[in-house]
């Protein structure tokens, strides 16, 4: 008789998701959440008077309804200082951002490309890049910088084989931000090389200090902006991401990668992505005014915890990192956290950065509740150690 067991490779999950689903059992708030404060689907239908029981469900079209890219076009504009153009016909739809990063490296990386990456970074980033065979150049974001980097740390990295720079403002998972000089900067050394831009526009709307983060990036052919429901806005349930780029041909290379993997997204989730872009200004009002609170909050939290806790606070966007001082391994002392707590926080070794710090979420209502969890576990503490 034939074996019927037949070999498979085991594929890794990536090491954020594997950590926190490996302790899924003990986790009773997460401590790193991403993503500004969501509405339930009754609050966000209150935007508007579209009958969501009504919606035919068949296909929606590959590259989204052409009113959710008008939308999009138009969040992105609100934002920046454009002086090119742009209509729904330079916007992609995905299913989720994560999508819409993969659909752009496969659309125009190819192994032995070299790219630059700001670093520590969203895991996919440089995971997705080295699966492909891509060379990664790494910006290094440092602590005694405040995580802040200048024009001079990408003009140390770039060459005649830098294929693209991959920019993410507000940074994730430091906090940082690429201020409006810097962008300018950046643009004219990515024009100088003839490589394409990308930058991760997810948590741009999130600016509740009102810094000047606005860009024009996208007045230049080989630009690429990524956006998505789940951050400023906080609907991670509303699976909508998006790409922008003025390139046609980038364009129809999106729409290629998308019709192998997804080929369309939810109608209904392009719906209710349309209703809040459409309120976005609303939305993002009431939940920068939650993460405003909460910077406030934690800052209290780490003057009474000084003696083990520091860090640089968020200058926009829902994340920053927090150093632990007197601990052996962050890895260990999250562990032992979320098993003693319910508290999940996760360590910045998952985001490619050594060291004992820890990525905090700021946009949550329920912050000061994970707060005091968090608290009573440091106050239970015998030895001035996590």
């Amino acid at each position: 008789m034939a074996d019927d067991n037949v070999a498979i490779a085991l594929q890794a999950l990536p090491k954020h998701i594997a950590f926190s689903k490996n302790l899924a059992r003990f986790v009773k708030c997460n401590l790193s959440d991403s993503t500004a404060q969501a509405l339930t689907l009754e609050q966000l239908c209150r935007f508007s008077s579209i009958d969501i029981g009504a919606i035919r469900l068949d296909y929606s079209p590959v590259q989204g309804y052409k009113a959710l890219r008008t939308e999009i076009v138009n969040f992105h504009q609100s934002f920046n200082c454009h002086s090119r153009e742009l209509s729904a016909e330079d916007a992609v739809t995905f299913c989720g951002a994560q999508e819409a990063l993969f659909a752009i490296y496969q659309a125009v990386l190819s192994a032995g490309d070299e790219i630059i990456v700001m670093t520590p970074s969203y895991p996919s980033l440089v995971n997705m890049a080295k699966s492909m065979g891509v060379v990664v150049k790494e910006v290094a974001l440092k602590p005694e910088k405040q995580w802040q980097v200048d024009i001079e740390d990408f003009k140390g990295v770039i060459s005649e084989r830098t294929r693209m720079i991959v920019l993410n403002s507000p940074h994730n998972p430091t906090g940082s931000v690429i201020d409006s000089i810097l962008a300018e900067q950046v643009l004219v050394l990515t024009q100088q090389y003839q490589c394409f831009l990308l930058s991760d526009d997810v948590s741009q709307a999130s600016n509740y200090l009102e810094l000047a983060l606005a860009h024009r990036y996208l007045d230049y052919e080989n630009s690429i902006i990524v956006g998505v429901m789940s951050k400023s806005l906080g609907l991670a349930g509303v699976r909508i991401g998006w790409a922008v780029t003025p390139n046609k041909v980038i364009v129809n290379n999106l729409l290629a990668m998308k019709a192998k993997q997804s080929i369309c997204c939810s109608k209904i989730d392009e719906t209710l992505a349309t209703i809040a872009l459409q309120s976005s200004a609303e939305i993002i009002a009431v939940n920068n005014d939650i993460i405003v609170d909460n910077i406030a909050l934690f800052a209290a939290f780490i003057s009474r915890h000084q003696s083990l806790l520091s860090w640089h606070p968020p200058k926009a966007g829902t994340l920053a990192l927090v150093e632990v001082n007197n601990i052996d391994s962050m890895m260990d002392g999250a562990e032992n956290l979320v098993k003693k707590s319910g508290v999940l926080a996760l360590p910045s070794e998952l985001f490619g950065l050594p060291g004992n710090y820890f990525r905090i979420g700021l946009g949550q209502k329920s912050f000061a509740n994970t707060l005091e969890k968090f608290d009573k576990f440091l106050l239970s503490i015998t030895t001035d150690r996590l």
